[in-house]
Protein backbone atom coordinates (compact mmCIF):
# COMPACT_ATOMS: atom_id res chain seq x y z
CA UNK A 1 0.00 0.00 0.00
CA UNK A 2 1.35 3.62 -0.87
CA UNK A 3 1.96 5.76 1.80
CA UNK A 4 2.48 9.54 1.46
CA UNK A 5 4.99 9.95 4.36
CA UNK A 6 7.66 7.53 2.68
CA UNK A 7 9.13 6.87 -0.77
CA UNK A 8 8.17 3.77 -2.63
CA UNK A 9 11.70 2.55 -3.36
CA UNK A 10 15.20 2.36 -2.44
CA UNK A 11 16.73 5.98 -4.77
CA UNK A 12 17.94 4.46 -8.07
CA UNK A 13 21.87 5.27 -8.43
CA UNK A 14 20.93 6.10 -11.49
CA UNK A 15 19.34 9.81 -10.00
CA UNK A 16 21.67 10.05 -6.73
CA UNK A 17 22.87 13.01 -7.66
CA UNK A 18 23.96 15.71 -5.42
CA UNK A 19 24.70 19.08 -5.68
CA UNK A 20 25.80 22.32 -4.02
CA UNK A 21 25.07 25.60 -5.95
CA UNK A 22 26.74 28.58 -3.98
CA UNK A 23 24.72 31.77 -3.89
CA UNK A 24 27.73 33.70 -5.29
CA UNK A 25 27.17 36.33 -8.19
CA UNK A 26 23.70 36.64 -9.17
CA UNK A 27 24.91 36.64 -12.79
CA UNK A 28 26.93 33.23 -12.33
CA UNK A 29 25.15 29.80 -12.67
CA UNK A 30 25.46 27.95 -10.20
CA UNK A 31 27.07 24.51 -11.15
CA UNK A 32 26.29 21.06 -9.66
CA UNK A 33 28.90 18.50 -8.44
CA UNK A 34 29.32 15.62 -10.92
CA UNK A 35 27.45 12.45 -10.43
CA UNK A 36 24.83 10.32 -11.76
CA UNK A 37 24.43 10.44 -15.58
CA UNK A 38 27.29 10.83 -17.25
CA UNK A 39 28.87 12.83 -14.43
CA UNK A 40 26.27 15.48 -14.78
CA UNK A 41 23.92 16.61 -13.00
CA UNK A 42 20.37 18.81 -13.74
CA UNK A 43 21.85 22.34 -12.84
CA UNK A 44 24.91 21.46 -15.25
CA UNK A 45 22.56 20.89 -17.78
CA UNK A 46 20.47 23.86 -17.17
CA UNK A 47 23.93 25.82 -17.17
CA UNK A 48 24.22 24.82 -20.83
CA UNK A 49 21.37 26.43 -22.10
CA UNK A 50 22.48 30.25 -22.83
CA UNK A 51 20.61 32.88 -20.88
CA UNK A 52 18.02 35.45 -23.49
CA UNK A 53 18.88 38.07 -20.83
CA UNK A 54 21.70 41.22 -21.51
CA UNK A 55 24.00 40.31 -18.61
CA UNK A 56 23.82 43.51 -17.22
CA UNK A 57 21.04 43.59 -14.04
CA UNK A 58 20.47 39.36 -14.20
CA UNK A 59 19.62 39.13 -10.34
CA UNK A 60 18.48 35.50 -10.79
CA UNK A 61 20.20 32.92 -12.35
CA UNK A 62 18.80 30.80 -15.23
CA UNK A 63 19.31 27.48 -13.81
CA UNK A 64 17.52 28.66 -10.75
CA UNK A 65 14.76 29.53 -13.06
CA UNK A 66 15.04 25.96 -14.49
CA UNK A 67 15.24 24.12 -11.54
CA UNK A 68 11.39 25.77 -9.83
CA UNK A 69 9.77 25.15 -12.82
CA UNK A 70 11.28 21.60 -13.04
CA UNK A 71 9.98 21.40 -9.62
CA UNK A 72 7.02 22.46 -9.76
CA UNK A 73 5.71 20.03 -12.57
CA UNK A 74 7.14 17.07 -11.22
CA UNK A 75 4.72 18.37 -7.98
CA UNK A 76 2.12 17.87 -10.53
CA UNK A 77 1.72 21.77 -11.33
CA UNK A 78 -0.74 21.43 -14.42
CA UNK A 79 -1.32 25.11 -15.11
CA UNK A 80 1.24 28.46 -15.52
CA UNK A 81 -0.73 29.58 -11.81
CA UNK A 82 -0.02 26.42 -10.15
CA UNK A 83 3.64 26.79 -11.55
CA UNK A 84 3.35 30.52 -9.97
CA UNK A 85 1.98 29.39 -6.62
CA UNK A 86 4.92 27.11 -6.34
CA UNK A 87 7.25 28.85 -6.73
CA UNK A 88 5.79 32.10 -4.87
CA UNK A 89 5.67 29.54 -1.43
CA UNK A 90 9.20 27.57 -1.65
CA UNK A 91 10.74 27.14 1.29
CA UNK A 92 14.36 28.68 2.04
CA UNK A 93 15.40 24.46 2.23
CA UNK A 94 14.76 24.28 -1.63
CA UNK A 95 15.75 28.10 -2.66
CA UNK A 96 19.12 27.06 -1.11
CA UNK A 97 19.30 23.62 -2.62
CA UNK A 98 18.52 24.87 -6.27
CA UNK A 99 21.02 27.87 -5.43
CA UNK A 100 18.85 30.86 -5.57
CA UNK A 101 20.57 34.19 -4.53
CA UNK A 102 20.53 36.11 -0.90
CA UNK A 103 19.12 39.33 -0.49
CA UNK A 104 22.75 41.46 0.03
CA UNK A 105 20.65 43.81 2.86
CA UNK A 106 18.74 41.08 4.30
CA UNK A 107 20.51 38.00 3.54
CA UNK A 108 17.45 35.64 2.80
CA UNK A 109 17.15 33.53 -0.24
CA UNK A 110 15.17 34.97 -2.69
CA UNK A 111 13.13 33.25 -5.48
CA UNK A 112 12.76 35.14 -8.91
CA UNK A 113 9.42 36.62 -9.64
CA UNK A 114 7.28 34.39 -11.27
CA UNK A 115 6.78 37.17 -14.04
CA UNK A 116 10.58 37.45 -14.60
CA UNK A 117 10.47 33.24 -14.87
CA UNK A 118 8.12 33.28 -17.25
CA UNK A 119 9.88 36.25 -19.50
CA UNK A 120 12.87 35.12 -19.75
CA UNK A 121 11.47 31.20 -20.47
CA UNK A 122 9.62 32.38 -23.53
CA UNK A 123 13.72 33.17 -24.46
CA UNK A 124 15.60 30.70 -24.48
CA UNK A 125 16.46 28.84 -27.63
CA UNK A 126 13.76 26.02 -27.46
CA UNK A 127 16.00 23.68 -29.54
CA UNK A 128 18.97 23.97 -27.12
CA UNK A 129 16.42 23.17 -24.37
CA UNK A 130 15.71 19.76 -25.97
CA UNK A 131 19.50 18.96 -26.78
CA UNK A 132 20.38 19.48 -22.85
CA UNK A 133 17.59 17.16 -21.57
CA UNK A 134 18.34 14.28 -24.67
CA UNK A 135 21.98 14.39 -23.43
CA UNK A 136 21.57 13.95 -19.74
CA UNK A 137 18.97 11.36 -20.39
CA UNK A 138 21.36 9.66 -22.95
CA UNK A 139 23.78 9.88 -20.86
CA UNK A 140 21.77 7.61 -18.01
CA UNK A 141 20.88 4.99 -20.75
CA UNK A 142 24.10 2.68 -19.66
CA UNK A 143 23.26 2.34 -16.41
CA UNK A 144 20.01 1.06 -17.15
CA UNK A 145 20.74 -1.87 -19.51
CA UNK A 146 23.03 -4.27 -20.53
CA UNK A 147 25.96 -3.68 -22.67
CA UNK A 148 24.81 -6.06 -25.34
CA UNK A 149 20.90 -5.59 -24.59
CA UNK A 150 19.05 -4.55 -27.72
CA UNK A 151 17.02 -1.48 -26.39
CA UNK A 152 13.53 -0.44 -27.65
CA UNK A 153 12.89 2.62 -28.90
CA UNK A 154 9.89 4.40 -30.43
CA UNK A 155 9.48 7.86 -31.71
CA UNK A 156 6.18 9.36 -32.09
CA UNK A 157 4.48 12.73 -32.48
CA UNK A 158 1.92 14.78 -30.24
CA UNK A 159 0.41 17.53 -30.54
CA UNK A 160 0.05 20.38 -27.77
CA UNK A 161 -3.73 21.03 -28.30
CA UNK A 162 -3.57 24.08 -25.69
CA UNK A 163 -1.22 25.88 -27.79
CA UNK A 164 -3.56 26.35 -30.67
CA UNK A 165 -4.34 29.85 -32.09
CA UNK A 166 -6.80 31.47 -33.96
CA UNK A 167 -6.29 29.84 -37.25
CA UNK A 168 -6.56 26.58 -35.31
CA UNK A 169 -2.93 25.84 -35.45
CA UNK A 170 -1.20 23.65 -32.39
CA UNK A 171 2.38 23.54 -31.64
CA UNK A 172 3.54 20.10 -32.46
CA UNK A 173 6.26 17.54 -31.08
CA UNK A 174 8.04 14.49 -31.84
CA UNK A 175 9.55 12.17 -29.19
CA UNK A 176 11.92 9.41 -28.45
CA UNK A 177 10.88 6.94 -25.83
CA UNK A 178 12.69 4.29 -24.24
CA UNK A 179 9.50 1.18 -25.14
CA UNK A 180 10.41 -0.78 -21.80
CA UNK A 181 10.66 1.63 -18.93
CA UNK A 182 8.62 4.36 -20.75
CA UNK A 183 11.44 7.01 -20.10
CA UNK A 184 11.73 9.82 -23.16
CA UNK A 185 14.92 10.35 -23.50
CA UNK A 186 15.00 13.07 -26.62
CA UNK A 187 12.07 15.79 -27.73
CA UNK A 188 12.08 18.35 -30.92
CA UNK A 189 9.59 20.92 -32.24
CA UNK A 190 8.43 20.27 -35.67
CA UNK A 191 8.37 23.11 -37.56
CA UNK A 192 4.76 24.42 -38.79
CA UNK A 193 6.16 24.26 -42.68
CA UNK A 194 6.95 21.06 -42.50
CA UNK A 195 6.26 17.63 -40.58
CA UNK A 196 7.95 14.42 -38.61
CA UNK A 197 9.53 13.02 -41.74
CA UNK A 198 12.28 15.64 -41.70
CA UNK A 199 12.47 15.90 -37.97
CA UNK A 200 12.92 12.64 -37.72
CA UNK A 201 16.99 12.77 -38.02
CA UNK A 202 17.72 15.57 -36.35
CA UNK A 203 15.65 13.94 -33.25
CA UNK A 204 17.86 10.52 -33.23
CA UNK A 205 20.70 13.21 -33.47
CA UNK A 206 20.25 14.54 -30.31
CA UNK A 207 21.01 10.74 -28.93
CA UNK A 208 24.95 10.42 -28.71
CA UNK A 209 25.20 6.54 -29.22
CA UNK A 210 21.88 4.61 -30.55
CA UNK A 211 24.03 1.39 -31.39
CA UNK A 212 22.45 -1.04 -29.56
CA UNK A 213 18.75 0.36 -29.91
CA UNK A 214 15.74 -0.55 -32.30
CA UNK A 215 13.62 1.80 -33.84
CA UNK A 216 9.89 1.38 -34.08
CA UNK A 217 7.58 4.57 -35.14
CA UNK A 218 4.73 4.58 -37.01
CA UNK A 219 4.13 4.10 -40.74
CA UNK A 220 4.91 7.79 -42.20
CA UNK A 221 8.48 7.05 -41.08
CA UNK A 222 8.60 3.91 -43.28
CA UNK A 223 11.15 6.09 -45.32
CA UNK A 224 13.86 4.53 -47.13
CA UNK A 225 16.68 7.64 -46.26
CA UNK A 226 15.31 6.93 -42.83
CA UNK A 227 16.54 2.98 -42.89
CA UNK A 228 19.91 4.07 -44.53
CA UNK A 229 20.33 6.41 -41.79
CA UNK A 230 19.81 3.83 -38.84
CA UNK A 231 21.59 1.62 -40.53
CA UNK A 232 24.61 3.71 -40.72
CA UNK A 233 24.78 4.80 -37.12
CA UNK A 234 24.49 0.85 -36.35
CA UNK A 235 21.14 0.77 -34.84
CA UNK A 236 18.04 -0.85 -36.26
CA UNK A 237 14.17 -0.39 -37.45
CA UNK A 238 10.83 -1.96 -36.74
CA UNK A 239 8.72 -0.20 -39.11
CA UNK A 240 4.98 -1.19 -40.40
CA UNK A 241 3.62 -0.78 -44.05
CA UNK A 242 1.30 0.69 -45.29
CA UNK A 243 -0.07 3.19 -47.44
CA UNK A 244 2.71 5.44 -48.16
CA UNK A 245 4.64 2.65 -49.47
CA UNK A 246 2.50 1.17 -52.28
CA UNK A 247 4.78 -1.10 -53.90
CA UNK A 248 6.07 -2.62 -50.51
CA UNK A 249 2.82 -3.15 -49.41
CA UNK A 250 1.57 -5.36 -52.41
CA UNK A 251 4.76 -7.05 -52.31
CA UNK A 252 4.34 -8.42 -48.64
CA UNK A 253 0.38 -8.74 -49.48
CA UNK A 254 1.20 -11.20 -51.61
CA UNK A 255 3.18 -13.26 -49.09
CA UNK A 256 1.95 -16.24 -48.54
CA UNK A 257 0.88 -15.79 -45.33
CA UNK A 258 -1.73 -18.85 -45.19
CA UNK A 259 1.69 -20.64 -45.36
CA UNK A 260 3.44 -19.27 -41.95
CA UNK A 261 2.34 -20.52 -38.95
CA UNK A 262 2.34 -17.88 -36.26
CA UNK A 263 5.33 -17.47 -34.11
CA UNK A 264 4.22 -16.09 -31.02
CA UNK A 265 0.52 -15.37 -29.76
CA UNK A 266 -0.79 -12.89 -26.65
CA UNK A 267 -4.16 -12.35 -24.44
CA UNK A 268 -5.22 -9.44 -22.57
CA UNK A 269 -8.30 -8.85 -21.41
CA UNK A 270 -9.55 -5.73 -19.70
CA UNK A 271 -12.04 -2.81 -20.35
CA UNK A 272 -14.60 -4.66 -20.92
CA UNK A 273 -13.10 -6.81 -23.73
CA UNK A 274 -10.13 -9.47 -24.84
CA UNK A 275 -7.69 -9.09 -27.25
CA UNK A 276 -5.85 -11.95 -29.50
CA UNK A 277 -2.79 -10.97 -31.04
CA UNK A 278 0.01 -12.62 -33.18
CA UNK A 279 2.76 -12.35 -35.38
CA UNK A 280 3.94 -14.42 -38.29
CA UNK A 281 7.47 -14.01 -39.21
CA UNK A 282 9.49 -14.58 -42.50
CA UNK A 283 13.10 -14.18 -43.97
CA UNK A 284 12.75 -11.16 -46.10
CA UNK A 285 12.18 -12.21 -49.81
CA UNK A 286 14.40 -11.47 -52.74
CA UNK A 287 14.08 -8.31 -54.62
CA UNK A 288 12.42 -6.28 -52.10
CA UNK A 289 12.90 -2.85 -52.88
CA UNK A 290 13.42 -1.52 -49.20
CA UNK A 291 16.69 -1.14 -47.88
CA UNK A 292 18.59 -3.37 -45.44
CA UNK A 293 15.56 -5.74 -44.52
CA UNK A 294 16.24 -8.98 -42.86
CA UNK A 295 12.85 -10.44 -42.10
CA UNK A 296 9.01 -9.39 -42.44
CA UNK A 297 6.32 -10.06 -40.51
CA UNK A 298 2.51 -10.07 -39.80
CA UNK A 299 0.69 -8.69 -37.00
CA UNK A 300 -2.88 -9.52 -36.09
CA UNK A 301 -4.80 -8.30 -33.60
CA UNK A 302 -8.47 -9.62 -32.78
CA UNK A 303 -10.70 -8.31 -30.56
CA UNK A 304 -13.48 -9.79 -28.55
CA UNK A 305 -16.67 -9.37 -26.19
CA UNK A 306 -16.39 -10.53 -22.42
CA UNK A 307 -18.95 -13.08 -23.98
CA UNK A 308 -16.94 -14.34 -27.21
CA UNK A 309 -18.31 -12.11 -29.62
CA UNK A 310 -16.03 -11.20 -32.20
CA UNK A 311 -15.80 -7.18 -32.43
CA UNK A 312 -12.83 -5.79 -35.01
CA UNK A 313 -9.71 -6.64 -36.47
CA UNK A 314 -6.56 -4.96 -37.62
CA UNK A 315 -3.72 -6.61 -39.27
CA UNK A 316 -0.47 -4.78 -39.98
CA UNK A 317 2.00 -5.65 -42.07
CA UNK A 318 5.89 -4.30 -41.52
CA UNK A 319 10.06 -4.98 -42.26
CA UNK A 320 12.72 -5.19 -40.16
CA UNK A 321 16.16 -5.28 -40.18
CA UNK A 322 17.29 -7.54 -37.48
CA UNK A 323 17.75 -11.13 -38.35
CA UNK A 324 16.28 -14.17 -36.94
CA UNK A 325 19.37 -14.86 -34.62
CA UNK A 326 18.49 -11.45 -33.21
CA UNK A 327 14.97 -11.43 -32.57
CA UNK A 328 13.05 -14.27 -32.88
CA UNK A 329 9.05 -13.89 -33.27
CA UNK A 330 8.55 -13.20 -29.57
CA UNK A 331 11.08 -10.80 -29.41
CA UNK A 332 9.60 -8.83 -32.42
CA UNK A 333 6.38 -8.90 -31.12
CA UNK A 334 7.70 -6.84 -28.36
CA UNK A 335 9.25 -4.28 -30.30
CA UNK A 336 6.27 -3.65 -32.37
CA UNK A 337 4.31 -3.58 -29.40
CA UNK A 338 6.46 -1.28 -28.09
CA UNK A 339 5.41 1.44 -30.77
CA UNK A 340 2.42 1.88 -29.36
CA UNK A 341 3.33 2.28 -25.65
CA UNK A 342 4.43 5.93 -26.34
CA UNK A 343 0.69 6.61 -26.76
CA UNK A 344 -0.29 5.55 -23.41
CA UNK A 345 2.54 5.90 -21.16
CA UNK A 346 3.82 9.62 -22.24
CA UNK A 347 1.14 11.60 -24.02
CA UNK A 348 -1.75 10.48 -22.36
CA UNK A 349 0.01 11.06 -18.65
CA UNK A 350 1.46 14.92 -20.56
CA UNK A 351 -2.74 15.13 -20.89
CA UNK A 352 -4.36 13.79 -18.49
CA UNK A 353 -2.30 13.68 -15.05
CA UNK A 354 -0.15 16.53 -16.38
CA UNK A 355 -2.74 18.83 -18.41
CA UNK A 356 -0.73 19.54 -21.52
CA UNK A 357 -3.71 20.03 -23.57
CA UNK A 358 -5.73 21.88 -21.08
CA UNK A 359 -2.59 24.28 -20.61
CA UNK A 360 -3.16 27.55 -22.13
CA UNK A 361 0.73 29.25 -22.43
CA UNK A 362 1.35 30.04 -25.70
CA UNK A 363 4.10 32.20 -25.44
CA UNK A 364 7.71 31.97 -26.75
CA UNK A 365 9.47 28.69 -26.34
CA UNK A 366 7.46 27.94 -23.02
CA UNK A 367 5.30 25.69 -24.26
CA UNK A 368 7.97 23.78 -25.86
CA UNK A 369 9.96 24.16 -22.43
CA UNK A 370 7.23 22.67 -20.68
CA UNK A 371 6.66 19.59 -22.72
CA UNK A 372 10.02 18.75 -22.41
CA UNK A 373 9.89 19.12 -18.41
CA UNK A 374 6.90 17.14 -18.48
CA UNK A 375 8.15 14.17 -20.13
CA UNK A 376 11.46 14.29 -17.87
CA UNK A 377 9.20 14.85 -14.97
CA UNK A 378 7.24 11.24 -15.78
CA UNK A 379 10.81 9.62 -16.24
CA UNK A 380 12.58 10.91 -12.88
CA UNK A 381 9.07 9.94 -11.12
CA UNK A 382 9.41 6.44 -12.43
CA UNK A 383 13.37 5.61 -11.94
CA UNK A 384 11.85 6.53 -8.17
CA UNK A 385 10.04 3.42 -9.20
CA UNK A 386 6.54 5.06 -9.43
CA UNK A 387 4.48 3.51 -11.63
CA UNK A 388 1.55 5.73 -11.22
CA UNK A 389 1.90 8.96 -12.15
CA UNK A 390 -0.73 10.38 -10.77
CA UNK A 391 -0.02 8.85 -7.44
CA UNK A 392 3.98 9.90 -7.62
CA UNK A 393 2.62 13.92 -8.04
CA UNK A 394 0.88 13.26 -4.97
CA UNK A 395 3.56 11.85 -3.52
CA UNK A 396 5.79 14.72 -4.96
CA UNK A 397 3.25 17.35 -3.25
CA UNK A 398 3.31 16.09 0.47
CA UNK A 399 6.67 17.90 0.99
CA UNK A 400 8.63 20.50 -0.97
CA UNK A 401 11.89 18.16 -0.90
CA UNK A 402 10.01 15.16 -2.46
CA UNK A 403 10.69 16.61 -6.28
CA UNK A 404 14.43 17.63 -5.53
CA UNK A 405 14.67 13.95 -4.11
CA UNK A 406 13.30 13.47 -7.88
CA UNK A 407 15.59 15.48 -9.78
CA UNK A 408 18.27 14.33 -8.05
CA UNK A 409 18.90 17.66 -6.40
CA UNK A 410 20.39 18.40 -3.22
CA UNK A 411 18.49 18.57 -0.26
Amino acid sequence: MFTQSAMPCTLSSVITMTCEAAAGDPGQEPAGESGGAGGTDLLQVWAQVPDPRDRRGRRHSLTVMFALVQAAIVSGATTWAAVRHWITVAPEQVLQSVGARRNARTGVLEAPHPDTVYRTLTGVDPAQVDAAYARYRAAQVPDLYDDDELIGLTVDGKTQRGTATGDGRARHRLGAMLAADAITLAQLDVDGKSNEITAFVPLLDQIGDIANMVISADMMHTQRDHARYLRRRGTHFVFPVGGNQPALFDRLDQLAWTDVPSGWTTYDRGHGRQEIRTIQVMPAPGGLKFPHVKQVFLVERHFYGLDGEHLSGQAVLGVTSLTAAQADARRLAGFVRGEWSIENRDHYIRDVTLGEDRCRVRAGALPSVLAVMRSHAIGALRLLGFTNIAEATRWARDDFTHPLIALGLNI
